[in-house]
């Protein structure tokens, strides 16, 4: 049987990589070709473009992975069906579902694969993407460096350490000077909450007042701020929740419920992030009935249209499902789950079926 699992699941190796890098290249492209319409725009030039196409190349292979399970699996295993190979394995004794099991262990880890990318890999990356992009397009001088983001409006500067949850900016450094050049005052805040672009409100403040060669020293707990960050630059500690990892958006949903403000748009991001990986191996539990049922004979062409339309109507079901449940405020677990449990049912049918 090890030999079998072996056997298997090179196969499936060679269906998954030529369907990977087909769609990688021709989604890359796309991406491509609206980047270049940017270039020109204030720092933005080509290699920024394609600095940004490679930054963002892992975020679309999660987002292709369920694609590329389904079709790459009908491939594989409709290449050993027109072989005669999934024949002669159960003519060895070797059961549909012993077959199956060996095709999941793959799929298994495609899903592990699938998932950590998601926690690990693309957010990093996808951040630096975003932030990258949006300073050059912008075009307003701000700098990001290892030590935060830093920030100049005439005598003023402004370094932020971080951002938390890709929205709380956390470890504000304030520094003004006199036309002079001397230091009037540096002021350090814990946190900020950003009221609005212009007006926000620091948190936990450490201030110190230069007055010739005495310094004076005060502590408040808030204080109004009038921020020097234009509209174009507040943005750039906005992070789109595409972007956050899902420990990132609990994390974030969390600080929004004790806040008690609306976390829903987060919460239907997070849960779709869950269930990227669930989706990636059902679908691979969808493309196993194509190579054991009526289609069984067919011709590779066939299987692999029927199989793309199959997952361009999961994902569009999905789709509709979560705008739908955001216009009328319906819970984001349930608008993600529902396409999956339906399209489980349906697969646990077709199994019983064709694989019994």
């Amino acid at each position: 049987m090890k030999t079998l699992n072996r056997y298997l699941a090179g196969s499936l190796l060679k269906g998954y990589l030529p369907i990977l890098a087909i769609f990688l290249a021709v989604f890359s492209l796309i991406v491509f070709v609206e980047e270049l319409d940017e270039v020109g725009k204030g720092r933005y030039t080509f290699w920024s473009a394609s600095e940004y196409l490679l930054l963002t190349m892992p975020g679309r292979l999660v987002y292709l992975a369920p694609f590329v399970a389904l079709l790459g699996s009908i491939m594989a295993l409709g290449g050993l069906a027109n072989g005669c190979e999934l024949i002669a394995m159960q003519a060895g004794g070797v059961s549909p579902y012993q077959i199956a099991w060996s095709v999941m262990k793959v799929g298994a880890c495609f899903m592990v694969l699938v998932g950590v990318l998601e926690e690990v890999v693309n957010p990093p990356l996808d951040q630096e993407a975003y932030l990258k992009r949006s300073m050059a397009l912008s075009d307003t001088g701000a700098y990001k460096g290892k030590q935060g983001f830093w920030f100049r409006e005439g005598s003023r500067f402004v370094r932020i350490h971080q951002i938390r949850y890709g929205e709380s900016p956390q470890g504000l450094d304030i520094f003004e000077f006199h036309d002079d050049g001397q230091l009037d005052f540096y002021m350090h805040a814990q946190e900020a909450e950003i009221v609005n672009p212009q007006k926000w409100t620091l948190k936990n403040i450490k201030k110190q007042v230069i007055h010739g060669y005495h310094v004076s020293q005060e502590q408040l707990a808030s204080l109004e701020w009038n921020s020097p960050l234009k509209p174009n630059e507040v943005r750039l500690l906005t992070l789109p929740s595409s972007t956050l990892a899902p420990s990132e958006l609990y994390q974030y949903m969390e600080f929004l419920k004790r806040k008690k403000q609306n976390f829903l748009r987060y919460e239907l991001s997070f849960w779709d992030k869950i269930f990227m990986p669930l989706n990636t191996g059902l679908m691979i539990l969808v493309a196993i009935p194509f190579v054991f049922g009526p289609l069984r004979m067919s011709p590779a062409g066939k299987r692999v249209f029927i199989g793309s339309l199959v997952g361009l109507a999961y994902h569009l079901m999905t789709e509709i499902s979560k705008h739908v449940g955001l216009l009328l405020g319906a819970s984001p677990f349930f608008t993600t789950a529902a396409p999956f449990l339906m399209l489980s049912l349906v697969t646990v049918v077709l199994w019983r079926r064709y694989l019994n």
